[in-house]
């Protein structure tokens, strides 16, 4: 089943979406201080440049992290994955409420600040929730391409330079398998009940596509397949699992062996088990 071949970080095409993700965040945060600190925002116009790069720096930084850590936990429940909007308030709203103590204690720190009273809480907060509100929706958008939300289910397309795709002879019509119980539970709610598509791992995570969408598990993908053991499907490479009934086509593309699922996912074949595949009757004979 293992070969000597790229890591499965690197032959999965959508390994680096939670590093991208970050970077972005990041990237947009120190973009945000930047603005800040230049229109002297919240009264901080008086202070040198300088003190206000250090300053915004050090409100907006901890505040990045915050929304990333809420917002991968919200997204994970999956209650709002249909209400984009309302997630992005729900996020603002949880990280405002943390972040705002740690303005407080940052403000006291550079500027100095009188008695901390309810009224001035509520100021800091009322403050730190519009701009976390707009950094989100940023964040949301600029991530709008690699956020873990699966397509809709469309027929597979075969690439330009692919040759003729051999269709999946199966003996009679299946059904994609449930989602065992243990990985189930991993899931958000919307997804618990869907039908099992495939599984690809992501560095240490997994990321599950059911045929009513994806997300991302932190699991090990041999715990996962001991999983699935009974399950009409096989490990096809050292990164994916795939359900059987999910296979429309494969064939050669660009000299590797790739599987069309109903999805429009194309997942490679490792040489190992492109023999044990045809063995077990996945293709039409012949091929």
């Amino acid at each position: 089943m293992r070969e000597n071949e790229a890591s499965a970080v690197r032959a999965s095409p959508n390994a680096f979406s939670l590093q991208t993700q970050a970077f972005r965040g990041l990237g947009i945060a120190a973009a945000a201080a930047a603005v800040l600190a230049y229109l002297g925002a919240l009264g901080t116009g008086e202070a040198p440049l300088g003190l206000r790069l250090a300053y915004w720096a050090a409100v907006i930084m901890p505040g990045s992290f915050l929304g990333m850590g809420v917002s991968a936990l919200v997204r994970s429940w999956g209650g709002l994955e249909s209400r984009r909007w309302l997630e992005i308030a729900l996020v603002a709203l949880l990280v405002s409420l943390p972040h705002s103590f740690i303005v407080i204690v940052v403000s006291a720190l550079f500027f100095g600040v009188e008695m901390i009273t309810p009224m001035l809480v509520l100021q800091f907060w009322l403050a730190v929730l519009l701009i976390t509100l707009v950094l989100t929706a940023i964040n949301y958008l600029a991530n709008a391409d690699i956020q873990p939300r699966a397509p809709a289910l469309q027929p597979a397309m075969a690439l330009p330079d692919a040759a003729q795709p051999v269709p999946i002879q199966s003996a009679q019509p299946e059904t994609a398998p449930a989602i065992p119980p243990l990985l189930a539970e991993k899931l958000p709610v919307n997804l618990r009940s869907a039908r099992l598509l495939a599984i690809e791992a992501e560095d240490h995570y997994l990321r599950v596509h059911t045929d009513a969408g994806s997300n991302l598990v932190l699991m090990r993908m041999t715990d996962a397949c001991a999983l699935l053991e009974d399950a009409p499907g096989a490990r096809v490479h050292r990164s994916w699992w795939v359900a059987r009934a999910a296979v429309t086509s494969g064939g050669q593309r660009a000299g590797r062996m790739m599987l069309d699922l109903c999805s429009g996912l194309q997942v490679p074949v490792s040489r190992a088990m492109q023999q044990r595949l045809k063995g077990s009757g996945w293709f039409s004979q012949g091929s």
